[in-house]
Formats: structure tokens, sequence, C-alpha cells
């Protein structure tokens, strides 16, 4: 999982709170309130997609996120994202999830915290 410092574009991973490039405190470019995560497109299969989903959700549920923006592209890893995100949804882990907009590669998932 990675996220992007707003100051320098640099990818960092999730848990990172300082830029070691342009020394920006992360946790203040943002509320924190709608995680970004791309689980497509560096070259993961349909199980690490679901593994880095996993790891986003619960993340997102010890921290300060409201949502998660997930980018999933337009092919199996979506189809297999949505699959279990309604499955989450139907067990009351989530609260509810859509696309984001008319983009069809993107998902906009509301956390529901423990």
């Amino acid at each position: 999982m990675s996220r992007e410092c707003l100051e320098c574009g640099m990818q960092l991973p999730v848990a990172t709170t300082h830029c070691p490039k342009c020394d920006s405190q992360l946790n203040l470019q943002s509320d924190g309130s709608v995680m970004h995560v791309d689980i497509a497109h560096n070259r993961e299969t349909a199980k690490r997609a679901l593994a880095k989903l996993e790891e986003v959700l619960g993340s997102a549920r010890a921290g300060n996120t409201e949502s998660v923006r997930i980018v999933v592209g337009s092919g199996l890893i979506r189809e297999e994202v949505l699959s279990q995100l309604s499955w989450l949804q139907r067990s009351q882990q989530i609260l509810d999830f859509a696309y984001d907009g008319s983009n069809t590669g993107a998902i906009l998932v509301s956390i529901r915290k423990r």
C-alpha cells in the first residue's frame, strides 16, 4: 500500500508520517477522511489485489478514515473486488460502496468503524 505526498508527489508506504524527500508532515496534508489506494496497476494478481484490499480496509478502520477510494481498473481485479465488497457489505463489515461517479475503474468504500 502506498500514499502520495501532496507536496512533492513521492509515493510512500501508508504508515509513513513524514516525507523523506520534501520533509512534509503527511498527516497535515489532509484530514485523513478519504484514503486513495491503487490495487490493480502494479502487476497484481487478483489474489494479491484482494489481499491489498483487506490490508487497506484494516488500516482505514484503525485510523481516521471515513472512506477509501480504491483504483481497481476494468478487468478481473475489479470483478473480484466488487464480489468481495458485496460480501463485506452483507456481513456488515463495510457500510457501502459505489463507483466513483462515472469512473468504473475506481470504487468508493464507506468504512464501518469497530
